[in-house]
């Protein structure tokens, strides 16, 4: 009984071995054994383009992402996430000018004076309608779609905002008052 006991621990020990060698990345086995890349001559991407408040940043497709610059926002006395001295709405619009439907799931990423903002959720504000849970819709070849989110901000001077059509199928867009 030992024995068999002792056969099966070694196997799997064994199996366990022969497994580290190996990593999973990106659906294929590769060997970590591999020998590293070598450097090449190319040059370092460039910096991400950034895009000035309600300017339009488009994609190679023709979708088009415009950031209006943020508004000053009050909100009502039973606003959650209002922590920091700026409130600001922003609103976002998306315009398809592809030959394609997007699946829009788009929730912005915005920091301020190097914090990142937090998203207010004001349902019973009545002066400004707002998405607290981002653009979120088909948006058919053609169309186009708006929606508009309050942040508190620790510098309204200083903001940026992080966003893409699709998290799966394009690269964030930048904009910023800060643009260059």
């Amino acid at each position: 009984m030992n024995t068999r006991i002792s056969i099966t621990a070694a196997a799997i020990l064994l199996t366990g071995l022969a497994l580290t060698g190996c990593a999973q990345t990106g659906g294929a086995t590769t060997s970590r054994d591999e020998p590293a890349a070598v450097a090449s001559d190319a040059p370092a991407p460039a910096q991400p383009d950034v895009t000035p408040f309600g300017g339009t940043f488009t994609y190679e497709d023709g979708v088009a992402l415009t950031v209006a610059a943020p508004a000053p926002y009050t909100p009502s006395q039973y606003a959650a996430g209002a922590t920091q001295p700026n409130n600001v709405t922003i609103t976002f619009t998306v315009v398809n000018g592809s030959d394609a439907t997007i699946e829009l799931l788009s929730m912005p990423e915005v920091t301020s004076g190097g914090v990142k903002g937090e998203s207010i959720t004001d349902l019973s504000n009545d002066t400004v309608a707002l998405e607290p849970f981002g653009g979120n819709a088909d948006v058919l070849p053609g169309q186009s779609f708006s929606w508009t989110m309050a942040y508190s901000l620790a510098d309204a001077a200083d903001v940026t905002v992080s966003i893409a059509p699709t998290p799966f199928e394009y690269g964030a867009a930048i904009f910023s008052t800060v643009a260059g």
